[in-house]
């Protein structure tokens, strides 16, 4: 598959919702299509600040591949107020957003040949989910593992998804992760970098990526650093509050 470099420019896109499905209790996947004249160029793992009606702008992750029609998000369920509680409350098909971007470091590297570790956690299997399935059609033939950290059963979702993608891909390998299951499972359980350490020995020469909630980025980059990896082989896109947000000068993230 011919996927095309993208292009750094930063603009802003019209969209209109095409599509919403509940992932889990608190997630929504969202698809829109492109209403506008410009093409929404980025690179997998990257994100865009999106404008629900008069609502502040938010920062999301694309889910979806660069050749993929649809422009797809996910989106977590925070607080009362704010894009998300919309999202989760009143947003609908053919409602229309704004989508400026893109934004992050945390992309993609299209060149490597080690091995990769992918680690998501919660709605940061977002960013992942473009990065898994942009170098699996690209024809990336090194060993590809993604790591999926929720809470428990009922915070799992594109499973089969995963599974499926696993048997067409011998490369390919899903590992999802329950931190707090609260009956039998037959899931890994733990903490999802405890889980990675335990599966890995040295890693040196692999690419690493991560996604999710900023401690769970945290202890697993002390971990792969411990195990071997290089600085400039992490790329990590850490899911911080709105206080840390706003501290840093941007939209908070969900």
């Amino acid at each position: 598959m011919q996927l095309t470099i993208a292009s750094p420019v930063v603009r802003k896109h019209r969209y209109k919702v095409t599509r919403i499905v509940d992932a889990t209790h608190d997630v929504r996947r969202v698809w829109m299509e492109s209403v506008g004249r410009t093409a929404f160029n980025f690179e997998a793992g990257q994100f865009a600040s999106v404008t629900f009606g008069t609502l502040p702008p938010r920062d999301y992750s694309m889910a979806s591949r660069l050749d993929e029609p649809l422009l797809e998000f996910h989106i977590r369920h925070v607080g009362r107020d704010g894009a998300s509680a919309y999202v989760a409350r009143a947003l609908k098909p053919g409602d229309d957003v704004e989508v400026e971007g893109p934004f992050g470091d945390a992309w993609l590297r299209r060149d490597h040949k080690g091995p990769m570790i992918a680690i998501a956690g919660g709605s940061g299997l977002a960013p992942i989910k473009s990065i898994v399935e942009t170098a699996l059609a690209l024809g990336m033939g090194q060993e590809v593992r993604l790591y999926f950290g929720v809470r428990d059963e009922p915070d799992l979702y594109l499973e089969d998804h995963f599974a499926a993608l696993s048997e067409r891909h011998a490369n390919f390998r899903f590992v999802p992760v329950l931190s707090h299951a609260k009956g039998r499972t037959r899931r890994c359980t733990g903490l999802v970098g405890e889980v990675v350490a335990g599966d890995l020995g040295d890693v040196r020469g692999h690419k690493a990526y991560l996604a999710g909630p900023p401690p769970m980025v945290e202890a697993a980059t002390a971990m792969l650093k411990a195990k071997g990896l290089r600085d400039e082989d992490l790329h990590a896109d850490p899911f911080y509050t709105e206080a840390e947000m706003v501290a840093r000068g941007r939209a908070p993230r969900s």
